[in-house]
């Protein structure tokens, strides 16, 4: 009787084993998407882009025309700093007094801007319109009671138009009507690399565009007439990632190339104030998200970057992990591509909107966890302190996850 016992305890033990490492499989198949970075577009998919050779390719979309308000938004790596990139225009020849969306530089001006054709070019007279040769860019338009404005990198560079040829600064003398049918061709032909293009019937806000140009659109948003995420990579269709089916024809080209377009994917509970640190950047400081800011000695190479948002929350805690007194509850998600070795810099009064006087920078620990729910890790002491309370972790290796900054003392 014993014996029969034993067994059937044995065989109950074995049962239980089984019972539990399906239960683990199938618990590690449906974790939420907070317990971990998922890359990208498409998961481990490549992205893609378009590149136009700018002579005779385009895309025909088949787009309704869109007057009373529109946002146009796209991606773009300049070819060449030919006399004009036509972005969007009403047929593929025989535009005559028709709006259409110039990307980049004509004549020697040099800037973004909107033309009729036939009639007038307005443009912004802004450097920072004066997109670079090689590097992606991104540019939106916007357009409501008779007055465009046009947004670099996130930046809103005016709604001020000055007409070429003419003195002063005009205002749309019509309605600027957008006109979508065709992407690219033209009498000035689009030259270089699109991706992530949206078109809006209404007009986005400044924060509306800039939450939302580092990362991918869920497609099913308000107002969104048609979304081309060139995520497709193959063949003469483009997938409307939209729910409008606005599929576009690829014409005498475009060809689908690798891109390194800086779009990452951030939960949504770490979509507050998203940035980026890409090849545009430079040398200079990344935009603040809340309080971090990143910035390299050397230019990075256009395949690494980094997009990163953070939780919204501004306050800090009294901890005892990892020898720690205090942890800002502010977290911020990194998602990073390629290889980028940086110097992040915190705020401390913007991040955890405390008003402390720092004594010693390596009293100041960043902090990182591979997921959300994850434990942190030391990932660098505080080498220097500037601004009363900004902390410099200087040559961080960037690396998918999740970053805060704790102190040894309590001055957080």
């Amino acid at each position: 009787m014993i014996k029969d016992f034993l067994s059937s305890s044995g065989a109950y033990i074995k049962l239980l084993i089984l019972i539990l490492i399906f239960i683990n499989k199938s618990w590690a198949q449906i974790l939420p998407s907070n317990f971990g970075v998922h890359h990208k577009k498409s998961g481990s998919i490549a992205n893609y882009a378009l590149s136009f050779d700018g002579s005779n390719d385009y895309i025909s979309t088949g787009g309704s025309n869109i007057s009373t308000a529109w946002t146009v938004e796209v991606w773009f790596k300049k070819s060449s700093n030919k006399s004009a990139h036509n972005f969007t225009n009403k047929a593929n020849s025989g535009n005559t007094s028709t709006w259409a969306l110039r990307l980049a530089q004509w004549h020697n001006i040099k800037k973004v801007g909107i033309t009729k054709y036939g009639n007038k070019d307005y443009y912004i007279n802004n450097s920072k319109a004066n997109l670079e040769v090689g590097k992606w860019e991104h540019v939106a338009w916007t357009y409501q009671n008779n007055t465009v404005t046009v947004y670099v990198n996130g930046e809103n560079l005016g709604s001020t138009f000055k007409a070429y040829g003419y003195n002063g600064n005009q205002s749309l003398a019509t309605n600027a009507i957008l006109y979508w049918k065709i992407i690219g061709k033209s009498s000035n032909s689009l030259g270089g690399e699109i991706d992530e293009m949206r078109v809006w019937n209404d007009k986005r806000t400044s924060d509306e565009i800039k939450d939302n140009m580092f990362i991918a659109l869920d497609g099913n948003e308000s107002n969104l007439v048609a979304y081309y995420k060139m995520s497709d990579g193959s063949g003469n269709s483009l997938t409307d990632n939209s729910t409008n089916s606005n599929t576009g024809t690829l014409v005498n080209g475009p060809t689908w190339v690798t891109s390194n377009a800086p779009i990452g994917s951030i939960n949504n509970s770490y979509q507050t104030n998203i940035e980026a640190l890409w090849e545009k950047t430079g040398t200079s400081e990344s935009e603040l998200s809340d309080g971090l800011s990143m910035n390299v000695s050397a230019t990075l190479a256009e395949a690494s970057f980094v997009v990163y948002g953070n939780n919204g929350t501004q306050s800090s805690s009294s901890t005892s992990i990892l020898g720690l007194a205090k942890l800002s509850d502010r977290v911020w998600q990194f998602d990073e591509t390629g290889t980028v070795s940086a110097d992040i810099k915190i705020d401390i009064s913007l991040a955890t909107n405390a008003s402390v006087t720092p004594s010693t920078a390596s009293n100041y620990k960043l902090l990182y966890k591979s997921c959300s729910m994850c434990d942190y890790s030391i990932e660098a002491s505080g080498s220097s302190i500037s601004n009363t309370d900004n902390i410099t972790f200087s040559s961080v290796a960037i690396k998918d996850g999740f970053y805060s900054i704790g102190s040894t003392d309590t001055n957080l």
